[in-house]
């Protein structure tokens, strides 16, 4: 059975594919719902509002999330989320319900627009037929107006022949000496033998001419009348003159009218393209940006919806950066720095004895491993053993992992947010709360935002750690890692990272970096290795934005001991 076509739907579909939604399970469930409410209420004022294209979009993203994205959090089913769950199904049923009249509303707006559409060409045929016309009327005028011309050019020259006739008579009659006016017998024989003798004497010119000789002179009242002139054409119709002069310009020459034409074609070749919407946009920003006046900036305007002209500016500045590097360049170059460092020693990767979920207690147990792995190094004298990590990830996490999610309702594997283990590590007293140095985090892969985490690290708030042992719990791509300060000879420090997931051995590893460079360049490694094509396509197309950080791969927070 094939769906009726709306006439709203070739709108709809020109909007920006909406991309499904996703939340990472380990981040609070809270900030996806306040996302979802920010959602909801961008949409409602738009409902409100008639902006019919804003409506559809927001409350379409809503939906999407709301149904397919919330509920893939392992915290969604918690009972501490009961009356928010509970509410945001409500507002879903009333997005969907809404989102139905906001089509119809774009049907009838559609239909009225084609309707003014079949209006406007109705009118547009009306006028040309009309003008069709009054063309043909004027035709009809002047063809008219030059029929009679002619007529009486015809007739004006015929009087002028039959007075040219009468006049030759009286001539002769007058040499003739006739008192009476009438033309004698031997007049007229007279006149006959003169015409003889004038066509012999003709005769021997002609033939001493083709002998060589010249012709006789002449008087120009005995040459012969030159042929009657042809009807003349109805004059070209000019523009009115407006110079106030009454001479008529005379027609165009041919060579005039091709030259006329070949300047028409380039004129026409050059014409400037009109100006899109979306350069219309750039113009209005270039003439904020030049100090235009508020007049003048008032009268830029770019025709189209809100909305769609919301899209356009997001594509001009993105059209308008500065051009930026790919982030797989990024990543090979960040590649090539890595191994050099191995190259000289300065980062060395050490394999352990297991890694995590090796035993079933342990599946999904970063979150609790690597804050254990933190307070084991605190307590020690020097650093966290290899076989102590090795006994964190086998023996120790089960039975916290089974309290902790057992206290959340949550089921036998899911992931646990890393403030609710640090939480729950505070009361149970394996972490302390005054030895908690601060929390950070931003986009990994800047380095301004890595720096602020390092400085935590090396040296805590105002130099205040700076010579002693620290730790830090990373969480990065629904995966917690562990960093520790470690002393070393001549009052230097190495930093290690610790991630109980298997490596390339299948083993879980302790990367060494001999220094804090080393260390920024394995993070950015260690990082960069870990983004899909989607992730990579999402970070080309996205600049880092602090509101969308629950939903950028790149982000990154910490947690510093």
């Amino acid at each position: 059975m094939s769906l009726v076509a709306r006439p709203s739907d070739a709108r709809r579909a020109a909007f920006p594919k909406q991309r499904r939604g996703w939340v990472k399970k380990a981040s609070s469930l809270d900030r996806y719902f306040d996302a979802a409410n920010r959602v909801l209420e961008a949409f409602n004022t738009a409902f409100d509002a008639r902006r019919l294209d804003d409506a559809y979009v927001y409350g379409k993203r809503f939906a999407i999330f709301s149904l397919e994205a919330l509920p893939k959090h392992n915290y969604y089913e918690s009972p501490r989320y009961v009356s928010i769950r509970r509410k945001n199904k409500q507002d879903m049923t009333e997005v969907i319900l809404k989102l139905e009249k906001v089509a119809e509303w774009m049907d009838d707006e559609e239909k009225e627009k084609e309707r003014q559409r079949k209006k406007r060409e109705a009118e547009e045929r009306k006028r040309e037929e009309e003008r069709m016309k009054r063309e043909a009327e004027a035709a009809r005028v002047r063809l008219m107006q030059f029929q009679m011309d002619v007529d009486k050019k015809n007739r004006d020259m015929k009087g002028a022949g039959a007075n040219v006739q009468k006049s030759a008579l009286d001539k002769l009659k007058r040499m003739n000496g006739s008192e009476d006016g009438n033309v004698t017998d031997a007049f007229m024989n007279d006149l006959k033998r003169s015409f003889r003798t004038s066509g012999r004497r003709e005769s021997e010119t002609t033939d001493d001419n083709l002998a060589g000789e010249q012709p006789p002179s002449r008087n120009i009242n005995d040459q012969p009348l030159p042929p009657p002139l042809p009807v003349p054409l109805p004059p070209p119709q000019h523009p009115a003159n407006t110079s106030g002069h009454s001479k008529e310009l005379p027609p165009p020459s041919y060579n005039a009218i091709m030259d006329s034409s070949k300047r028409d074609g380039d004129s026409q070749t050059s014409k400037k393209i009109p100006q899109s919407a979306l350069e219309q946009a750039a113009a209005i920003s270039a003439a904020a940006a030049g100090g235009a006046t508020r007049r003048e900036h008032q009268s830029l305007r770019v025709s189209g919806s809100v909305y769609a002209n919301r899209e356009l500016e997001r594509h001009r500045r993105m059209a308008q950066r500065k051009e930026k590097v790919l982030i797989q360049a990024i990543k090979s170059q960040i590649h090539n720095e890595y191994q050099q460092l191995r190259s000289s020693k300065r980062i060395e990767v050490i394999s352990l004895s297991t890694h995590q979920g090796r035993f079933p207690d342990s599946t999904n147990g970063c979150a609790v491993i690597s804050p254990l792995v933190v307070s084991h190094h605190l307590r020690s004298r020097s650093s966290v053993s290899n076989d102590e990590i090795s006994n964190v990830i086998d023996k120790e996490c089960g039975p916290l992992l089974r309290e902790i999610r057992g206290k959340l309702k949550l089921n036998g594997a899911a992931l646990i947010i890393p403030s609710d283990v640090h939480d729950h590590l505070v009361d149970k007293k394996i972490l302390k709360q005054d030895a908690f140095i601060g929390a950070t985090g931003g986009n990994i892969m800047d380095r301004k935002h890595l720096a602020e985490f390092l400085r935590l690290l090396d040296s805590g708030e105002k130099n205040s750690h700076a010579r002693c042992r620290t730790g830090a719990a990373l969480f990065f791509r629904e995966h917690v890692v562990s960093l520790v300060k470690v002393p070393a000879a001549d009052g230097k420090w190495l930093f290690d990272l610790i991630d109980s997931l298997p490596g390339g051995n299948g083993m879980a590893t302790r990367t060494r970096c001999h220094d804090l460079v080393a260390l920024e360049t394995m993070l950015r490694h260690y990082a960069s290795s870990r983004f899909s094509e989607s992730n990579c396509d999402y970070i080309d197309k996205n600049d880092w934005d602090d509101c969308m950080a629950d939903f950028d791969p790149r982000v990154f927070q910490c947690f510093v001991w």
